[in-house]
Order: structure tokens, then sequence, then C-alpha cells
């Protein structure tokens, strides 16, 4: 996936995911915590998402 559908999809500006890939700057603690849920329980989050969004 892309970083701007990553990004869309989970609700990131673009350019903070391009900074903490390259390491110029880190993640608070909770997006650092929301990015792990994303990696382990993908399946969960997107689900979690569209009912948000439908809602």
């Amino acid at each position: 996936m892309t970083q701007p559908a990553f990004a869309e999809r989970f609700g990131f500006p673009t350019a903070s995911l391009r900074d903490w890939e390259q390491g110029r700057r880190k993640s608070d603690a909770a997006t650092t915590a929301y990015l792990a849920v994303i990696e382990h329980e993908l399946e969960a989050v997107m689900q979690a998402l569209e009912k948000s969004r439908a809602a």
C-alpha cells in the first residue's frame, strides 16, 4: 500500500507518515499504539473504521 493510501485509510497526515518512516520524527504514544494494532489486527481495525464511517 502506498503512503498516501495508508495515510488516508487510517487517518494519518501523509507528511507525518513519511517523517516517521524516514526517522525525522517519532510518533506519540497513542499513534504508536494505533500502528501496533493496525499491524497485528488489521481486519479488526478496518471493520471498526468502516462501522464508524457508516454511522
